[in-house]
This record gives structure tokens, sequence and C-alpha cells, in this order.
């Protein structure tokens, strides 16, 4: 599945991971770096497949428990209406 960040929602890397600002509402929300890792593949292809498979090497862990983690953060940035699919 393909994600964007929903208009009005903007990302920003930081050094302890990264910020997202919805504009629109004056909300923001802080990511750790694995977060970070996620919104920025989803910025960069609008994909998550790519990600899981870095963290899963990274983290030396379970593709699939990995691919589960991102797909949970995923339906949490879309219920908090940041992301919506392409």
């Amino acid at each position: 599945m393909m994600w964007q960040l929903r208009p009005g929602v903007s990302w920003t890397a930081t050094e302890y991971g990264g910020v997202l600002l919805d504009a629109t509402s004056g909300d923001y929300w802080t990511l750790n770096h694995t977060g970070a890792a996620v919104i920025a593949s989803i910025v960069t292809d609008g994909g998550t497949d790519g990600v899981a498979a870095r963290l899963a090497a990274d983290f030396d862990a379970d593709h699939d428990d990995i691919a589960g983690d991102v797909s949970s953060l995923v339906g949490e940035l879309e219920a908090a209406r940041l992301v919506v699919r392409r």
C-alpha cells in the first residue's frame, strides 16, 4: 500500500528522530528514530516494505514482526489524519 503525508502536514527530521506538524490544527507529534525511518520512507517513496526490511536487519529482528509494527504505526498515523493513502 502506498502512503503520503496529508496536505497541511509537514515533516522534519531531528537528532532525536523527527517531528510531524499539522498546520491546520497546530498539533505536533514527535517520533523516535524508528518512527522517523517509517515517515522518511513514506515521504521518499510512499511505501513501507523497504523500511520494514531495513529495520529488521538493523535490529536483527524477525521481518514479519517488524512489518507488523510498521503497519500498526502507519494505522495510528492514519487514524490521527497525518497520512493518507495514495
